[in-house]
C-alpha cells in the first residue's frame, strides 16, 4: 500500500482597520484577502505567522491610532458568512494587544 501525501492547507488574511472611535472595522486596502506565504507554512505554524505579521504592522503603521485586525480563512474568497479559522486584534498608535 503506497503512503499517502501529507494534507496541504492553504490559509488566507484579511486585515481590517478600526480607527480611534469608530463602530466599525473597515478593508485595509484593495484586493481582499491574501494568502499566507508557504514558506511560513512550510517551516513554521500559522500562530507564528500571525504574531509576525502584527509585529511587522505595529511597527510600519505606529502613526495610525486604532486597531487592526487580521482574519485567517481556509477560503480564498470567503463569503458573508464565512467564519475566521483565526482572528487576532492589536492596538496601533498604542502599543498594546486585545
Amino acid at each position: 500500500m503506497r503512503a499517502s501525501r501529507p494534507y496541504w492547507q492553504n490559509y488566507w488574511y484579511d486585515l481590517r482597520f478600526r480607527s480611534e472611535g469608530t463602530p466599525s472595522f473597515e478593508p485595509l486596502g484593495p484586493g481582499g484577502p491574501q494568502q499566507v506565504p508557504n514558506k511560513w507554512l512550510g517551516s513554521k505554524s500559522l500562530d507564528e505567522f500571525v504574531e509576525w505579521f502584527l509585529d511587522e504592522c505595529v511597527d510600519e503603521l505606529d502613526s495610525l491610532h486604532g486597531e487592526l485586525r487580521i482574519r485567517i480563512y481556509t477560503e480564498a474568497t470567503p463569503g458573508p458568512d464565512t467564519q475566521p479559522v483565526m482572528e487576532r486584534t492589536v492596538a496601533l498608535g498604542r502599543g498594546r494587544r486585545s
